[in-house]
């Protein structure tokens, strides 16, 4: 393995702290963003979430809602899938070439 400068290793450490936040944010972004959509579909729309379907008790609201929680349960997945598969080992990879070049002592004070 070659020796990587110590600012070599500071913008691998940027870009994949950088993409490791905008990944979180869209995924929480997908969920905002539906959160509140059914939220304003109850209040403006409350007839339309009442809605029957067919001959049982169930409403298009209580479909809306346990969709919802199926959806932040597949998105939290996601997420958890790509920490475990790819942002450990890049993050252990970035830490040990960091502390290879000796920048790791620079980022603890904030340079």
């Amino acid at each position: 393995m070659n020796k990587v400068s110590a600012s070599e290793a500071k913008t691998r450490f940027y870009k994949f702290v950088s993409f490791k936040n905008k990944f979180a944010l869209f995924l929480s972004c997908i969920i905002f963003v539906c959160y509140y959509t059914f939220v304003a579909g109850v209040g403006f729309f409350p007839d339309v979430l009442g809605y029957r379907i067919g001959p049982s008790a169930i409403t298009l609201g209580i479909l809306c809602g346990v969709s919802l929680i199926v959806l932040c349960i597949i998105t939290t997945g996601i997420y958890t899938f790509f920490a475990n598969k790819y942002f450990d080992k890049e993050q252990a990879e970035i830490l040990k070439e960091l502390e290879d070049s000796g920048a790791i002592n620079d980022l603890k004070e904030g340079k």
